[in-house]
């Protein structure tokens, strides 16, 4: 399979499993939407498995990982701020935001013990 057909296929899926889940969300179905997730998977699978051409190579997983390892790291700040600004305001805010930030402050911080432990068994074994 060359590989614009093998971008044409994967761009399908997404778009079916996009619609897929936009009817089973309009319908309030989620039978559909986990059948369509299962079934995007199974396609997809079929169809990297019979590409034949390279379609990533050492610089472009190098980039994925940046991009990867930025974003994360933004996202992170960004919950952090919130999460402060809910705990500092706390008094002038609803009570059901107070709880949300603490929620997500806990998530940084679980997030942050995560990376540091995927860190360091990823640092032993390379």
């Amino acid at each position: 399979m060359k590989l614009s057909r093998f971008r044409i296929y994967r761009a399908a899926i997404g778009g079916g499993l996009g619609l897929a889940v936009a009817i089973a969300i309009g319908t309030d179905t989620p039978v559909i939407a986990l059948a369509a997730v299962v079934v995007a998977i199974v396609l997809a699978i079929i169809v990297e498995r019979r590409n034949k051409e390279i379609v990533r190579d050492e610089r472009m997983m190098q980039i994925s990982w940046k991009a990867a390892h930025a974003a994360f790291i933004s996202v992170l700040i960004l919950a952090a701020v919130a999460a402060l600004g809910a705990a500092l305001f706390r008094n002038q805010l609803p009570e059901n935001i107070v709880f949300l930030g603490s929620i997500m402050g806990y998530f940084v911080c679980a997030a942050i013990i995560l990376h540091l432990c995927f860190y360091a068994y990823f640092s032993r074994k390379l």
